[in-house]
């Protein structure tokens, strides 16, 4: 997957670059109503072209780190709604309440609740340890 991001800064050996959604808007800002105000993000990678701030730089991360990455995304919450829902559905049916189903929705979502903390926890990890897997190609 490639994007196309501004540098910003140079420290070191490492750039920090601006990188706009486009995903956002579609292919292209003119295809969008949204003016464009969609916020960038900011990255750290190698700087191994040397680029200097103010450059255009296309970027490529790797395919399997993206697809880990939706993967755990979308799955974590997903079977932690159901493990929320049928173990607590087993507990409250043995335990002869009534309305079993409707507590085990409850349990449900604050499991799905807890999955969205997980994720925080991860998505500040990845940013930490800078595991993006990013990588410059060429300066535009």
């Amino acid at each position: 997957m490639d994007q196309v991001g501004l540098v910003t800064e140079i420290k070191d050996d490492m750039a920090e670059v601006e990188i706009k959604r486009m995903t956002a808007c579609g292919h292209s800002c003119h295809s969008c109503s949204g003016t464009c105000r969609v916020p960038g993000i900011k990255i750290t990678v190698p700087n191994i072209l040397n680029a200097s701030a103010g450059d255009y730089i296309e970027l490529r991360a790797k395919g399997e780190s993206i697809l880990k990455y939706a993967i755990i995304t979308y799955m974590i919450p997903f079977f932690m709604l159901l493990l929320g829902i049928f173990a607590s559905m087993y507990i409250f049916k043995s335990m002869g309440i009534k309305s079993y189903e409707n507590y085990s929705f409850l349990v449900g979502l604050i499991f799905l609740a807890i999955s969205y903390m997980i994720l925080r926890k991860i998505d500040k990890k990845v940013k930490e340890t800078n595991n993006l897997s990013f990588e410059m190609v060429k300066i535009l």
